[in-house]
């Protein structure tokens, strides 16, 4: 006889998993409690717009539930000045997120509802995560794009290659010039590359590291604009292209920018 579906079971409990919550997380954030800060690691960097947005949704749960803030709800712009996702783009995809039922919205704040944590664990941690750089630039591609000579680097990890600098270069907003002078700083000390191009440093920022809201633009107006002489030299070839060296006063700027940015977080 086959048996009968009960009305009970299509019940959902709204009891929070904090296994799962914990476990979804765990690879791709961490929170600092002394700031209540979400801190984004390699992975997060990897993850498509919808998804980053559901972990940063999962992850300002994560900071009420460790009393470090009042409420889990979150509007866009909160998530964007976070991941560095376009805010329109934020936008519209919270409002698809509600509409699909994976994210509910109070006075303009959104929030994952507890019992979709369970399957957005099972789905997440299946989740193939590509490498941000999608396919490893190739020689051919990097000598037609003048990259051929920082390809030691760009074969490394982002994570490894700039240690104590790679949270700093995720987390901080705007602050170009700074970023560039650490770009310098680690392409001459770990891989012997003692000058770079602006385009050269663009692309190491904003396609292998994956800093948010990197333009050539930005990065070619911080290396010409007047307080850039303090900190670098610039050399012009015979084709009229400038590159770049870092000097000793760039160094100690570094050293006191990382020094500022440590005793802010810790």
């Amino acid at each position: 006889m086959e048996e009968k579906i009960k009305l009970s079971n299509l019940i959902v409990e709204d009891d929070l998993n904090e296994t799962a919550l914990a476990s979804i997380l765990e690879r791709f954030v961490r929170i600092k409690a002394d700031s209540s800060k979400i801190i984004i690691f390699p992975d997060f960097l990897r993850l498509k717009s919808r998804d980053k947005i559901l972990v940063l949704l999962l992850g300002f749960k994560a900071l009420k539930l460790l009393n470090l803030r009042e409420n889990e709800g979150v509007g866009p712009k909160e998530i964007h000045i976070l991941s560095g996702i376009n805010l329109s783009t934020v936008k519209n995809t919270l409002r698809d997120l509600e509409a699909e039922n994976f994210a509910s919205r109070e006075n303009g704040k959104y929030s994952v509802p507890n019992f979709l944590l369970q399957s957005l664990d099972e789905y997440l941690s299946k989740l193939e995560l590509g490498d941000q750089r999608k396919n490893p630039p190739k020689r051919r591609r990097l000598a037609r794009l003048g990259l051929s000579r920082i390809d030691a680097l760009l074969k490394s990890k982002p994570s490894d290659s700039f240690q104590k600098f790679y949270s700093m270069l995720i987390q901080e907003k705007g602050k170009y010039l700074l970023k560039c002078l650490i770009i310098l700083h680690i392409a001459r000390e770990q891989f012997q590359v003692v000058s770079l191009t602006a385009g050269e440093i663009t692309y190491i920022l904003k396609d292998f590291i994956g800093v948010p809201m990197i333009h050539q633009s930005n990065i070619t107006t911080a290396l010409g604009a007047r307080d850039s002489a303090r900190y670098i030299f610039k050399e012009k070839d015979e084709k009229g292209k400038y590159s770049y060296k870092l000097n000793a006063k760039g160094e100690e700027f570094i050293d006191q920018s990382l020094s500022e940015y440590e005793s802010r977080e810790n």
